[in-house]
């Protein structure tokens, strides 16, 4: 089955820079962005995406972040489409049951040591904007959730991540994703190359699962989980990072499992038989496929329909008759030694295709014989 991505859509965003020197400046979330882009749409290894698939925003203003999502519900044309949100900076709580993501322009008000809510973009805004359009939102917050963001903050935040659960559910049944850094009381880490959590979210999805259940070819969220807690938790036993998943969630993948086996398949000897049985010295003759069985013997007659298969289309079905066989222009061309191709290739889980094993050597029929 053609594994399907079509429907899904990545925003990353990254804030690093912030008008109020309340704020400390932050290192690592533009290189978060850029690690999040080459995992999803660059890395031939792991990349599910194209790369009109994937927006990224670099310091933003909070009516730029509220703008992209506006735009991306209204410019939709098809229901049940699937978000992803990434943001890595600060993020402060607001009240006692929501959270808020801090744009370039988020003030912090002196008197208090508070935000102003209105200079951030709340999670609740953001869950509510996306419900009308029928998308499912997968939110992954790397971001501290108390203090981190403003010197002192007053509202106690200790239900915080809970209670985000919560507003998620209350908006989107269940139908959600969330993926956070850390709980509520707890702090992420911050670095030049990167946040923790990020860096450890793409070793997670890099390295691939070997003994899943099932031969999966893709991995989603809840597969890297487990991975992606331990290694934080070994870096720094003060914060973990927490999943919640919805039950009716879409099973949609994220990455390519790196340590996915792909169905192989290799040019051998009792393949070249048929091509020679066609060749036949040069007069090039049509073979039902009891005549290649008959020739051949039944381990070709049970491999001929390989030699169609992209790169090589060696050989084809003859129009208008019952299944009779025949070389291609590229097959007679390899029949006489002046075309080589690649002596393996492999099945692409994604588009269902065969391709050329990467790194497989190119041989010709002069090597078979």
């Amino acid at each position: 089955m053609t594994i399907s991505t079509s429907n899904v859509t990545v925003l990353a965003v990254g804030v690093e820079q912030y008008d109020d020197p309340s704020f400390s400046t932050l290192s690592g979330p533009t290189r978060d962005v850029a690690n999040l882009r080459n995992l999803l749409v660059d890395a031939p290894e792991t990349a599910l995406f194209l790369p009109h698939q994937f927006v990224e925003i670099i310091d933003p203003k909070t009516n730029e972040l509220r703008k992209a999502l506006n735009d991306y519900v209204y410019s939709r044309s098809a229901r049940d489409d699937i978000l992803v949100l990434y943001f890595s900076g600060h993020g402060v709580p607001i009240g006692t049951d929501d959270f808020g993501l801090c744009m370039t322009d988020t003030i912090v008000y002196p008197q208090e040591d508070m935000v102003l809510p209105m200079t951030v973009v709340r999670f609740s805004e953001i869950l509510q904007t996306l419900l009308v359009g029928n998308v499912t939102p997968v939110v992954i917050i790397d971001a501290c959730y108390s203090g981190m963001a403003a010197r002192h903050l007053i509202v106690a935040s200790s239900q915080l991540v809970a209670n985000l659960r919560k507003e998620v559910q209350k908006e989107n049944a269940s139908k959600y994703a969330l993926l956070c850094s850390c709980a509520s009381h707890q702090t992420t880490i911050d670095t030049s190359t990167g946040g923790i959590f990020s860096h450890y979210l793409i070793e997670a999805a890099n390295k691939g699962i070997a003994n899943l259940m099932r031969r999966a070819p893709t991995l989603t969220l809840r597969d890297i989980f487990p991975e992606l807690y331990a290694q934080t938790s070994s870096y720094d036993g003060e914060s973990a990072p927490r999943l919640y998943l919805g039950d009716t969630l879409p099973n949609f993948p994220f990455v390519r499992n790196t340590q996915f086996e792909h169905q192989r398949i290799s040019l051998t000897a009792y393949m070249i038989k048929i091509i020679d049985a066609l060749w036949n010295d040069g007069s090039n003759i049509s073979l039902s496929l009891d005549e290649i069985a008959t020739k051949c013997g039944k381990g070709a007659y049970g491999n001929h329909s390989k030699l169609s298969y992209a790169p090589w289309q060696l050989i084809e079905d003859v129009r208008g008759t019952k299944r009779k066989r025949r070389l291609t222009r590229r097959g007679r061309a390899f029949a006489q030694g002046k075309l080589r191709v690649a002596k393996a290739m492999i099945k692409d889980p994604v588009t269902n295709l065969y391709v050329a094993e990467p790194g497989a050597p190119k041989v010709g029929i002069d090597q078979f014989r």
